[in-house]
């Protein structure tokens, strides 16, 4: 009798906590808190600088052009180079982050990187712009701030950025870690860009990708053209190396100029502060494939699940994604590596003097 009344309870807790876990995910529209506020680029030319973007929760967000989301002031922090000035006008690369955020300052490193280097540096805060702090969840953050609103950000940033009076609005590129370097990797794609910024409107003019998937697929492979640097570390077993050697080759034969770069010994997150080990039960979806439809709609190929929100994102990543864990943490060779070759890409797409 006891057993009896221990698997009634047992079964009780099961499906109250199924059915907190379905509220949780469940699409719920909040108040818009802005973190940061607008910032006037004459006024303020760097720093903490804020500009408006808009909170795309599926693909459909950008196939009409964001005029259904709701809109939000963004932001993050923009490092100059010293000699940038209005007769001085410097190239400059957005920077997102990952899916753990910028919480250990991964973006304005790289900014501070590219400052001495003569190149400007804005490290979009996606999370920190949705009010969301390092201790909320990652459900909570793909509910919040799924990679849409990440790639809103991203051409958000770059049209602001047009506006600046120190910066070349003709070269202007774009950089992400992991989720960022998914994000990266969409904004070269024509079906992305053109309905937010307009077919003769701005485009990024150099791409390079930190430890990010090329599990992407379109129904319109229209891309913009410019060149793409893939850098990837050998040991990371979250992300796939043939597949961005696919992409590769696939973009190549469109005309498009791809690097890849692998680095030995390097798992995901070669410049995380924490050392190199491997993480057993970590989540890895390299497996998953992102189609993206002729209206925006996203879906997950090897499940056929929609992306389109949190519920059904959870549903389709549970099917294509697996728990053996992957490699991740600091690797100094990598670090000064990748540097290295980002700096080198971006002075021969861009014509540089080395200086």
């Amino acid at each position: 009798m006891i057993m009896k009344w221990l698997r009634r309870i047992a079964g009780i807790l099961v499906v109250a906590l199924a059915a907190y876990g379905l509220y949780s995910l469940w699409p719920r529209t909040e108040p818009v808190v802005d973190v940061f506020y607008p910032t006037n680029f004459a006024d303020a030319p760097y720093g903490v600088v804020g500009f408006e973007s808009f909170n795309a929760k599926s693909g459909r967000d950008f196939h009409d052009g964001g005029v259904n989301a709701v809109r939000q002031t963004v932001g993050g922090t923009l490092v100059l180079p010293d000699d940038a000035s209005a007769t001085n006008r410097v190239p400059a690369m957005v920077i997102l982050h990952g899916s753990g955020g910028d919480w250990v300052g991964r973006n304005t490193n790289l900014a501070m990187f590219l400052a001495r280097n003569g190149i400007a540096g804005l490290g979009v805060d996606t999370f920190a712009s949705r009010n969301l702090r390092s201790t909320d969840g990652y459900l909570e953050r793909l509910e919040k701030a799924p990679i849409y609103t990440q790639m809103a950000d991203a051409l958000s940033a770059l049209k602001a950025l047009q506006a600046h009076p120190f910066i070349d609005p003709d070269r202007i590129g774009v950089t992400g870690f992991s989720l960022g370097a998914g994000s990266t990797l969409y904004m070269m794609f024509e079906p992305v860009i053109e309905t937010v910024l307009g077919r003769d409107g701005p485009r990024f003019s150099a791409y390079a990708m930190f430890y990010g998937g090329c599990m992407v697929e379109f129904t319109d492979f229209r891309v913009e053209g410019s060149p793409l640097l893939i850098m990837m570390g050998e040991a990371d077993e979250s992300m796939s190396i043939p597949a961005c050697e696919r992409f590769r080759d696939r973009l190549a034969g469109l005309g498009v100029a791809v690097e890849l770069v692998t680095y030995p010994g390097a798992g995901h997150a070669w410049d995380a502060p924490f050392p190199q080990q491997f993480f057993p039960g970590k989540v890895v979806t390299r497996d998953c494939l992102m189609h993206w439809g002729p209206e925006g709609q996203a879906t997950e190929m090897t499940s056929g699940k929609s992306m389109d929100n949190a519920f059904n994102a959870f549903s389709a990543l549970s099917q294509c994604a697996h728990s053996d864990g992957y490699t991740m943490g600091k690797n100094p060779a990598a670090v000064e590596q990748s540097s290295r070759d980002l700096l080198h890409f971006l002075r021969r797409t861009w014509q540089l003097d080395a200086g």
